[in-house]
């Protein structure tokens, strides 16, 4: 969506003066503008701070497209150019390559330079893995560097030996990067590193380790974007950059405290940096909700980088999260204060926003109600009559006013599946109006839910109750009392039903006694250069009885490629899938089973348990049915997995047992693996139980 900005501009002025606001209709930039040159901003010191003179204010309505802030290009992308070529750890050289993603039609001839690093514990993952993240920059301007390292089979073995490989290929890129800047228009002045978990560590570790060993490799890199990586492995060096924390709460790969304790460790050493919390969020920064804060607020913090490193002109935050129709106040940094700055704040509101009153030290600002949420950009300036001026961006993230968290359950009381939403005010002002939800039953047929909502103070929650299991698409709106819509979302329930076998399968490769079992799609496509159904499609069902959980899909691949074997089948074609018992009451478990099924090009049949709970072996040795077969171009998986190897309550095993399930087919045409289709996530892209859908045992 186009950002909206929120600006802060200041004049000298002669004379004391009452502070006056106005209002300014302003035009929009054109997208094929230039970029203005990289010079910029001035030091601290050129603008007079402490002064007691007043400053005026004004408020216009301007929503410039601001290069490096907004996304102005379209992306060219070059991909595997090699770097290095380096012994690996089995002392074969491997080439070392990376994708470099630029702005199309960009003219400038001196670009920032984002260095990403992708995660995959050290012995996972590639440079493909940043594709969005890349993109995303590149379009506002930047050059980005999505690079692979090498990794290790075992890299906990030996993990000192494990980051300073990753680290010394780090150093190699720095030397690509300076070699090759004038071809490719690389500002090596403004350089930003920044990667997702052992991307995150590595940027992280290898600035602070250079800093101690080769300062001068590192001297240029402006700031760090650390994706819950986390952990540095040596106390801070002197001259260690600015720093950008993102991590969620619900992070079960590595714990948000990691974060917490680095966030203390720099405040400590006075280390200009922030700690960009999601709340809820997995170890996923791609997920759907995160991705777009996780971009906006980046790129607003390394737009702050660029125009001023001194603490007194840097924002404490470069994002805020706030309701629509709230007001909120918006904090001055120290030197923009109204008894330090001597000029004229220019604030610029997105079309409805007002600017409300001012403090020495903030603004308050007023959001309409029935804003569409996302993220809106906040620019402040600071502009004097000599010329020189400043400035920084906090990216707003306006939430809806209603949080809604839909949760599934069995009723003992009446032994019937139901839905159960938490309706949580997420604004600043009591709330009063209604609610409404249409919805599909198990997908049979539409319902709609609706309710009047009396009085909900900020921060409660109120439990909604709908009388079934509420699957398929929802469509939630609020209204305030005078009916005026206020939010409208919509979001898959991620909830089905398995029905118990009425008569017994075979498990042989032939799905014909499946049919008339309910079925699911497995739509969602996470395939570069995807083809169509013919290209990559599944459908699949499920099924119980007192003895095993039966799943059977049907699988659609214009080419089968499986050379993989052992924990390495992933790479391959073949499927993953996840399967969590919750406890009784309901609640998620935190331990779970992530399992796989594969057919090589010989014809010989894989399995592999990757995760699985205490009491319960990995590897190869899981006991189930097993039957994959191909023809032409369709797949057919079917297994019989006992019930013994997923729990050790067998006995909870009954219609109305709830768990918690995702699935996935990986697609390798050949050429490595290109990427999945999933139904639910958290397997691909990170561990997350959280993102799996419910599965309901069912007579």
């Amino acid at each position: 969506m186009k950002r909206r900005l929120l600006y802060i501009v200041p004049v000298v002025v002669a004379v004391a003066a009452v502070l006056g606001v106005w209002l300014v209709i302003g035009g929009q930039d054109s997208p094929d503008a230039p970029a203005p040159p990289a010079a910029a901003v001035p030091a601290a010191a050129d603008i007079p701070a402490g002064t007691a003179e007043p400053v005026s204010l004004s408020v216009d309505n301007e929503q410039n497209s601001i290069p490096y802030l907004n996304s102005l290009y379209e992306v060219n992308v070059q991909k595997d150019i090699i770097y290095a070529s380096k012994p690996n750890e089995s002392s074969t050289a491997e080439a070392l390559k990376l994708d470099i993603y630029q702005p199309a039609g960009d003219n400038n001839t001196l670009r920032p330079v984002f260095l990403f690093i992708h995660g995959g514990g050290y012995s996972g993952g590639s440079k493909e893995d940043a594709k969005e993240f890349s993109e995303n920059l590149a379009k506002r301007g930047y050059v980005v560097l999505a690079v692979n390292y090498r990794l290790k089979k075992e890299p906990y073995l030996n993990f000192t030996d494990t980051l300073q490989d990753a680290c010394e290929d780090m150093a190699d890129v720095m030397g690509w990067i300076s070699q090759n800047a004038q071809t490719y228009g690389l500002d090596t002045g403004r350089l930003f590193l920044g990667g997702d978990s052992a991307g995150g560590q590595i940027s992280l570790n290898f600035v602070n380790e250079y800093l101690k060993q080769s300062p001068e490799l590192v001297k240029s890199v402006a700031a760090i974007v650390d994706i819950y990586g986390g952990e540095l492995r040596d106390s801070i060096q002197d001259g260690l950059p600015p720093v950008l924390i993102i991590h969620g709460t619900l992070d079960t790969s590595i714990s948000y405290e990691i974060s917490r304790e680095l966030d203390e460790m720099l405040q400590a050493r006075g280390i200009y940096h922030e700690l960009f919390t999601l709340e809820g969020g997995g170890h996923d920064y791609k997920s759907g909700k995160f991705k777009e804060p996780i971009a906006d607020t980046a790129a607003a913090f390394l737009w702050n980088i660029m125009n001023e490193t001194e603490l007194a002109w840097l924002p404490e935050q470069s994002e805020m999260m706030e309701a629509s129709g709230d007001s909120f106040s918006l904090p001055l940094p120290e030197a923009y204060r109204m008894d330090s700055a001597a000029g004229k704040l220019k604030v610029s509101l997105p079309e409805g926003w007002k600017l409300t009153g001012q403090q020495n030290d903030s603004l308050l600002i007023h959001i309409p109600e029935g804003l569409k949420n996302g993220d809106y950009y906040v620019r402040i300036s600071l502009d004097q009559e000599s010329g020189v001026s400043a400035a920084y961006a906090v990216n707003v993230n306006v939430i809806n006013p209603l949080e809604a968290k839909l949760e599934t359950y069995f009723d003992d009381t009446d032994q019937t599946i139901k839905t159960r939403i938490v309706l949580t005010n997420q604004s600043k002002r009591t709330f009063s109006g209604s609610y409404e939800v249409d919805y599909e039953s198990a997908g049979i047929s539409d319902g709609t839910y609706s309710t009047r909502i009396d009085g909900l103070e900020p921060g409660q929650s109120e439990n909604l109750t709908i009388p079934e299991l509420a699957a398929g698409m929802w469509t939630m709106r609020g209204y305030n009392v005078s009916g005026m819509l206020l939010q409208e979302s919509t979001e898959p329930s991620r909830a089905m039903l398995s029905p118990k076998l009425q008569e017994p399968v075979r498990i042989d490769g032939k799905l014909g006694e499946w049919a008339g079992q309910p079925r699911f799609e497995v739509s969602d496509v996470r395939l570069d250069g995807w083809g169509g159904k013919q290209d990559l499609s599944a459908f699949g069902y499920t099924s119980w009885d007192a003895d095993n959980f039966y799943l059977a899909l049907e699988v659609t691949d214009d080419t089968q490629a499986q050379t993989a074997a052992g924990d390495a089948i992933w790479n391959g074609d073949g499927i993953q899938l996840a399967l969590g018992i919750t406890y009784a009451d309901g609640s998620i478990p935190r331990e779970y089973h992530e399992l796989g099924l594969a057919r090589d090009d010989q014809g010989k049949l894989l399995k592999w348990r990757w995760l699985a709970p205490s009491g319960f072996d990995s590897g190869d040795s899981i006991r189930l049915q097993e039957a994959v077969t191909r023809s032409g171009y369709t797949t057919i998986y079917e297994a019989a997995i006992p019930w013994s190897e997923l729990t050790y309550e067998t006995d909870r095993v009954k219609a109305g047992l709830k768990l918690k399930f995702s699935l996935l087919v990986n697609d390798n045409d050949g050429g490595g693996r290109r990427g999945w289709i999933e139904y639910n996530s958290g397997i691909a892209t990170a561990k997350d139980i959280h993102a799996f859908g419910d599965l309901f045992l069912t007579e």
